[in-house]
């Protein structure tokens, strides 16, 4: 059965985490592992501690324990926990993750952002930059909102190999789950500019030539997915990160690829995908680079494992 990995601590974002992670293990079937990280190095030293070690040990165990609650109406045997004792909440996180393969990380947002935003803190900033598996950032208050099913997904396309990639995931997810899916499209506004006096094409050339190409271009995408999903292309105009992130307020769910360069099979965020991860009004999925089929492994549980 595959594996969603939640990273846990007692603050109120691990519960924004935890409840989207619910509603994600409750569609798919996948079994769901809570991971605790507690500040103890264990290797031997001068300086070691038992006695704190076991206290730092048994208030990490309380923390999984008050996170688990949340998850009592899955099977008991779909729910599992892990305390680890590292200094480094991601590296440990990172480790699990290249240990386990679990099918995505889930991690919650920091409390200093806007409510209802995206705001990855120093844990999911880190876990952005170099995961091996697809890295789910939730908004902060999450945890608040009414109890529904994931039923629009969002996928941002830019005609890269990256965004094929997160094209294929999100069609997968979408059909799976019986999801609408929008594939959005953006042209930057600016890109009709040029120099003054400078020879060529007029503004308005420019822009029907941009826009007709985008139009061909989500186009082929939708084509290329109309088999058994609801799907739509959606073109707009503006600062890409800027527009994704206002169309995230009506998305259960935005998925998007990693930059284009950079080790393969890492989570490597680039300009617009970083700043959408940090503004989006829904859970982001970033993926690794070079994957063809990073969410294939969550789906791996039967139907008949998964809850409506």
């Amino acid at each position: 059965m595959s594996t969603i990995l939640i990273g846990v601590d007692a603050s109120e974002r691990s519960e924004d985490a935890v409840a989207f992670g619910r509603r994600l293990a409750s569609a798919s079937g996948a079994h769901i592992r809570l991971a605790c990280v507690f500040p103890y190095d264990d290797t031997p030293s001068r300086a070691a501690n038992g006695v704190y070690r076991e206290f730092l040990a048994a208030d990490a165990e309380n923390t999984v324990i008050r996170q688990r609650a949340a998850l009592e109406d899955l099977p008991a045997g779909r729910v599992s926990s892990c305390i680890v004792a590292n200094y480094s909440p991601p590296r440990a996180l990172h480790a699990i993750c290249e240990s386990e393969q679990p099918a995505v990380v889930v991690v919650g947002s920091t409390h200093t952002g806007p409510i209802g935003r995206v705001t990855p803190g120093s844990t999911a900033e880190r876990l952005l930059h170099g995961s091996p598996c697809p890295v789910v950032v939730v908004p902060d208050g999450y945890r608040t909102r009414p109890e529904q099913p994931i039923r629009r997904i969002g996928v941002g396309v830019d005609g890269s190999t990256e965004s094929q990639a997160a094209l294929d995931a999100a069609v997968e997810l979408a059909r799976t789950l019986g999801a609408h899916l929008e594939i959005i499209g953006v042209h930057a506004a600016n890109s009709y500019g040029a120099p003054a006096m400078m020879g060529g094409p007029g503004y308005d050339v420019v822009r029907r030539d941009i826009e007709r190409r985008q139009k061909e271009s989500l186009a082929a995408a939708l084509a290329s997915v109309r088999a058994g999903a609801d799907a739509e292309a959606i073109a707009l105009a503006g600062d890409p990160a800027e527009r994704l992130i206002e169309r995230s307020a009506q998305l259960d769910l935005l998925i998007l690829g990693s930059r284009g360069y950079g080790p393969l099979r890492s989570v490597l965020v680039g300009g617009v995908s970083g700043d959408v991860m940090r503004g989006a009004h829904c859970p982001v999925i970033a993926l690794p680079r070079g994957v063809k089929a990073p969410l294939t492994e969550l789906f791996t549980a039967t139907t008949s494992t998964a809850r409506p």
